[in-house]
């Protein structure tokens, strides 16, 4: 009976815990700065260009993506924007984010923006969302590095996604 209790348990708890909004992430390490690029899935842009293409013109006006920097984007501030640096020893979190953009691509919604890089020679920049709500996907081919040496690691499991660019300056 114990272990059938265990099972329910586990199989409910599955079922909640699964991402709902698949982000595929671009990050591009330059010499000054970490540009970041997130597009949407399809059906979170839908859902989320009805709420803030208040016009319904199918684009976002410079009110309309302040609003939604504000309303959207910085509610994300208490999560780290779902990254953090890895020094070797403990993640640190990320606080400030500059040059934020949004705009509809495709019927996607498009976030762009940057953060710091820190100043360290070796550093992990992770993705991913603890309450495993935000898939955020990052491949290879979403990665650019020029004068830096870095790379990309990670897995997803159908449930849980976590991704890191390992950078080496």
């Amino acid at each position: 009976m114990k272990k059938l209790l265990l099972l329910g348990w586990i199989c409910a708890v599955s079922l909640f815990a699964h991402p709902h909004v698949f982000l595929d992430t671009y990050v591009d390490v330059l010499p000054d700065k970490i540009d970041i690029r997130w597009v949407f899935d399809e059906m979170s842009s839908s859902m989320l260009m009805e709420d803030y293409d208040k016009n319904r013109d199918k684009k976002l006006d410079a009110n309309e993506v302040a609003f939604m920097e504000k309303d959207h984007f910085k509610t994300l501030e208490p999560y780290s924007y779902f990254m953090h640096i890895f020094d070797g020893k403990e993640e640190l979190d990320i606080h400030v984010v500059h040059d934020f953009n949004a705009l509809f691509e495709k019927k996607k919604l498009v976030y762009t923006f940057s953060i710091e890089k820190p100043h360290m020679k070796r550093y992990e920049l992770r993705f991913y969302d603890p309450e495993m709500f935000v898939a955020l996907i990052l491949k290879k081919k979403f990665l650019t590095c020029k004068t830096i040496k870095c790379a990309v690691e990670g897995y997803d499991v159908d449930f849980y996604y976590a991704y890191k660019v390992v950078i080496q300056e």
